[in-house]
């Protein structure tokens, strides 16, 4: 958590460095420990608000003290653990006003770029609409920690999915980035 938020651990891929490496490095930079197993990692990349392709990694830790954490001070403010069951239970859906509407400079220079590359094309139209958007609806998951926000964003998108990847069967839904429609 870096204080203001619940959210994953992450950061840009280096060099020639696969997503599922870059978790494993940011892990370990950011609290000190690498997973024992990697399961794996998301197939497609979510589509952040910031217009970056971020990819989600599972991994295994194992039974972990809170003292094997070494937190990098400048990224983390703290760590908490929440049993899978306990997300479960209490998922919510909320709706959220749209910040990418007032984010007019980063987004023209990006969807210039993506205007004039065939290959994005069908990226380009999907923010184009995301852009139109006032508010969507997404996952969230209330905080362990009173004092702290709720888990909502990419984080609680990518454990979402997790959850839908993996209780599917079980009827887990399915709950993608949907606009709130205007009455």
């Amino acid at each position: 958590s870096s204080g203001i938020n619940a959210e994953y651990g992450g950061g840009r891929c280096d060099e020639e460095e696969t997503a599922q490496e870059t978790s494993v490095r940011e892990m370990a930079e950011e609290i000190g420990i690498e997973p024992l197993e990697v399961w794996g990692c998301l197939r497609r990349p979510v589509i952040s608000l910031r217009l970056e392709n971020v990819y989600g990694c599972v991994g295994y830790l194992g039974s972990v003290d809170d003292t094997e954490f070494k937190l990098s001070e400048a990224e983390v403010s703290h760590v908490f653990t929440v049993p899978l069951e306990t997300l479960l239970q209490t998922r919510f859906v909320r709706n959220y006003p749209n910040h990418v509407t007032n984010a007019k400079q980063q987004w023209k220079r990006f969807t210039k770029e993506l205007a004039n590359d065939q290959e994005s094309h069908d990226r380009y139209q999907t923010l184009t609409a995301i852009r139109a958007i006032e508010q969507y609806s997404m996952p969230g998951f209330p905080s362990p920690i009173s004092t702290d926000p709720d888990i909502w964003g990419l984080t609680a998108i990518m454990t979402d999915r997790l959850f839908h990847a993996a209780l599917r069967d079980d009827g887990y839904p399915k709950h993608d980035f949907l606009p709130i429609k205007e009455e």
